[in-house]
C-alpha cells in the first residue's frame, strides 16, 4: 500500500528519474564518472523533498567536471 506521502510525489519522483537519466547520459558523453549519483529516496518518503544526490567522487573525477561545466559556461 502506498504512503499518502507517496502518492502526493509520484509525479515529482518521476521527474526526478527522467533529470537524473538526462544528467547520467551528459556526463557519461563528457566522460566523467560520479559513481554516487542517485536519487536520495529515504529523504524523499521522510520529508517529500526529492533530491538528487551527487555523492562523493575522486578529485581528479570533479576536475573533470569542472572542465566540463566551464567549457560549457562559454559563450
Amino acid at each position: 500500500m502506498s504512503s499518502r506521502i507517496d502518492k502526493i510525489t509520484a509525479e515529482d519522483r518521476r521527474t526526478a528519474a527522467d533529470i537524473l537519466d538526462d544528467l547520467q547520459a551528459v556526463l557519461n558523453a563528457a566522460d566523467v564518472r560520479l559513481p554516487s549519483l542517485g536519487i536520495d529516496w529515504r529523504s524523499a518518503k521522510a520529508t517529500g523533498v526529492i533530491l538528487i544526490d551527487l555523492g562523493a567522487a575522486r578529485p581528479d573525477v570533479i576536475e573533470r567536471l569542472v572542465v566540463v561545466l566551464r567549457r560549457g559556461m562559454r559563450p
